[in-house]
């Protein structure tokens, strides 16, 4: 059973039509007999309506897993056959999430010197996801929406004043009539959008199939010891189809210019992998040790991408009786030729040396800079095993102790297929398809290369009953791979370029500390903790280059990568209600060239983890808890619901918002000047959390069928099952760090089965 892990505090009706009454009709915006206007709506509407709209979208979604697997073998042959199948209803209405996989692996020594293996894998998946209201083609069009923060129709959702129903209460059907609906992208000739609706008759589906087949042969050179030749062989397919439709009564699908859409878009990739591996091993004396390896690999990557798109649709069965759009079949490959080699070497058992050196060359680079080069170094000490330390074993309880250090280089060539050539895109122009440039090459790109220190511990006491694992790092990432938008472009053309350096430097800490071992009872706690330092130390001629619609993020040396930039809010002008923005330059005048700053970031200050297992006698239970702390995120679903409009519904935060009757409140007034659409403080909220991740209770069964033992187990499980957060939107953990109305996480609850024979 699955249920949302938190609801969002909305106006009921009552609430919302005191703030229209008594707060909106003041203001000039709009029709100024909105009150009367209000009132005969209200009533039109019954005046007993009062929807919750958020549970209307939301449901209770169901999880069932089912796996089968059987493994065995023999001195020769070893196989493993595994089956899965999942079901999961999301917790939005028409949302959810099924697939069928399979798995072989299956070894086999033939001849003395030759063993060969193969494994094979089928994954076939449905998901069905939340719609979304931006389309690549509407933007334009859809741009009201956006701005007024309407994202998707869970969104929608949120803002669908309380006063409407769902449904018709004559007919029974939904519910078309929203008079409060002023922006014309969700009203239109009479009609406004219902997101209940668009959520039920709207298709966001994506079909997932992939196979991969891979083969190995592993033989050993007869006459030199130690000298083994593996060669494997590999490909992985992969076919996603996506099917998107929105009918006429959708916010995509609305308009006399759409009158319903759908798209059909189909992806294939196939990638196939050959590896020559010469390896190595010697005791060259008792005391030395040699581990070598050389190899080559060869990736080749082949995509092939088709999609159709129509208006004018009724259903999705007929995309090819509709207006036809532009269509867009584009095939990419690219290949990946690698040579590798390492060498290991052990003195007395103690000390352990390890280089490696890597040479990639990439074809999504142009000529001249497709080869990478990438080494790397490192040694360990055992220092546990020396003969000086035996006193500090026994004085220390200390059972192992191992140094460790490393330097690494590694490289990143993950960008698009031709990022260094120009791409043409098919539009729709005066009515005909055209082509417009969407990419501007750029045959200076090169590898991104990340190069890291690192330094560790590694300490056991008793016996290794408490273990402790101690690292520390720093990382330099060079010329980094960033898409822009090229300045003074006239078409918002984008362009890959290498830009700048960004150094991460911290530790983590591990401790796994087993408590109780006992016969019948064991206890044991594992631990976490790390902290990240990340810094932009040089972006050259791109120094303060801004990303988001309204310039939310800033990348400026000095900074973190995510970093927050806007306005300093200083709480509200007792007198008039509005939001205060701090005048940083001290002319007396706000502005956004001058007066904006790094707001917060969303880079943690520190993350941590903890867990605990226990047994007795037949019971088990796990405990897991993660947490992140110091990370900030923009709330922008908040900022559109708690800044008065008289459209959509509020927060129930604008119950307390300032008016003369209540001047000291620091919540600015519903009738407040716009302030700017840039993001300012009020909404960069804190979103460290901790998280009851799980936690699981089990039974083994004694059960035996003749002379065969079987193990039954029985559990139940809680998986989020508490979030302790001071954030104010559904889930903490944003992707990207701004939050537009994101799918919320559920709360999962898990009963099971598993026998084991």
């Amino acid at each position: 059973m699955d249920q949302s892990a938190k609801k969002l505090k909305l106006t009921n009706a009552e609430q919302w039509t005191k703030i229209n009454r008594d707060v909106f009709s003041n203001t000039t915006w709009g029709d100024p007999n909105f009150v009367a206007f209000n009132n005969a709506q209200i009533a039109a509407n019954g005046k007993n309506t009062d929807t919750d709209w958020q549970d209307a979208v939301l449901q209770t979604g169901s999880t069932q897993i089912h796996e089968l697997s059987v493994s065995g073998g023999d001195d020769k042959t070893r196989y493993l056959i595994s089956g899965n199948y999942t079901d999961q209803q999301g917790i939005i209405i028409n949302s959810g999430f099924e697939r069928f996989s399979g798995r072989i692996n299956l070894d086999r020594e033939l001849f003395k010197n030759l063993t060969v293996g193969v494994t094979a894998s089928a994954d076939r998946s449905t998901q069905n996801a939340l719609t979304s209201i931006a389309s690549g083609d509407k933007t334009g069009d859809s741009a009201p929406a956006l701005a007024a923060g309407i994202t998707n129709s869970l969104v929608y959702a949120l803002f669908m004043p309380p006063v409407l129903p769902v449904r018709n209460a004559a007919t029974g059907d939904y519910n078309y009539y929203n008079p409060f609906e002023l922006n014309q992208y969700l009203n239109y000739s009479g009609k406004a959008v219902n997101p209940v609706s668009d959520l039920n008759n709207s298709i966001g589906q994506t079909l997932s199939t992939s196979l991969l087949g891979n083969f190995y042969a592993k033989y050993k050179i007869p006459h030199i010891d130690g000298l083994v030749f593996k060669f494997s062989a590999g490909t992985n397919f992969s076919h996603i189809t996506q099917n998107l439709f929105s009918p006429p009564t959708s916010a995509l699908g609305f308009s006399d210019d759409i009158k319903g859409k759908g798209s059909v878009g189909n992806r294939e990739t196939t990638i196939t992998q050959t590896e020559y591996l010469l390896t190595y091993t010697k005791q060259l004396a008792p005391a030395h040790y040699i581990d070598l390896l050389g190899g080559y690999t060869n990736q080749q990557t082949n995509t092939n991408i088709i999609l159709s798109r129509a208006t004018h649709l009724a259903n999705f069965e007929e995309l090819g009786l509709g207006k036809e759009l532009p269509h867009f079949n584009k095939s990419n490959s690219a290949y990946l030729h690698s040579v590798l080699g390492r060498v290991n070497y052990t003195l007395l058992d103690k000390y352990n040396f390890t280089a490696t050196y890597r040479a990639d060359k990439s074809s999504r680079f142009a000529a001249g800079n497709e080869w990478g080069y990438f080494p790397s170094v490192g040694f360990s000490w055992n220092v546990s095993d020396e003969s000086f330390f035996e006193g500090a074993k026994n004085s220390l309880s200390l059972s192992n102790l191992k140094f460790r250090a490393s330097y690494g280089t590694a490289g990143n060539q993950e960008i698009g297929f031709d990022e260094f050539s120009a791409v043409l895109e098919a539009v729709r122009y005066g009515g005909e398809a055209a082509y417009k440039r969407t990419n501007l090459g750029n045959s200076k790109l090169k590898w991104e290369t990340t190069a890291e220190y690192n330094a560790g511990i590694d300490a056991g006491f008793l016996n290794d009953r408490l273990s402790f694992v101690a690292d520390v790092y720093s990382k330099k990432t060079s010329d980094l791979l960033v898409k822009v938008l090229v300045p003074f472009s006239a078409t918002n053309e984008l362009q890959t370029i290498n830009v700048g350096n960004v150094t991460n430097k911290g530790f983590e800490l591990a401790l796994n500390a087993r408590l109780v071992e006992r016969k019948k009872f064991n206890w044991s706690v594992s631990a976490n903790f790390a902290h990240n330092t990340n810094t932009i130390t040089h972006l050259g001629k791109s120094n303060n280059l801004t990303e988001g619609d309204y310039q939310e993020k800033i990348y400026r040396e000095g900074e973190s990568v995510g970093s927050f930039y806007g306005f300093v809010y200083e709480g509200v002008d007792q007198k008039t209600g509005d939001a205060n923005r701090k005048d940083l330059d001290g002319d007396n005048k706000v502005r956004p060239s001058t007066d904006r700053t790094v707001l917060g970031s969303i880079q943690p200050d520190f993350t941590y983890g903890l867990s605990s297992n226990l047994t007795w006698h037949r019971w088990d239970a796990f405990v897991s808890l993660q947490g992140s702390q110091g990370n900030e995120v923009y709330n922008k679903l908040r900022r559109h619901l708690s800044e008065g409009n008289k459209t959509y519904n509020l927060s129930d935060d604008v119950l307390n918002a300032w008016t003369e009757e209540k001047p000291s409140s620091t919540i600015p007034s519903l009738n407040a000047a716009a302030v700017t659409r840039e993001p300012y403080s009020r909404y960069i909220e804190d979103a460290s959390f901790l998280k009851i991740r799980n936690i699981t209770v089990g039974y083994n069964f004694p059960v035996k069928i003749g002379n065969l033992p079987l193990q039954f187990r029985a559990f139940a499980s809680a998986q989020n099952l508490y979030t302790f957060t001071k954030y104010k939107g559904y889930d903490p953990e944003v992707a990207g760090g701004i939050d537009t109305g994101i799918y919320p996480s559920s709360r999962t609850f898990l009963a099971g089965a598993g026998i084991t024979f």
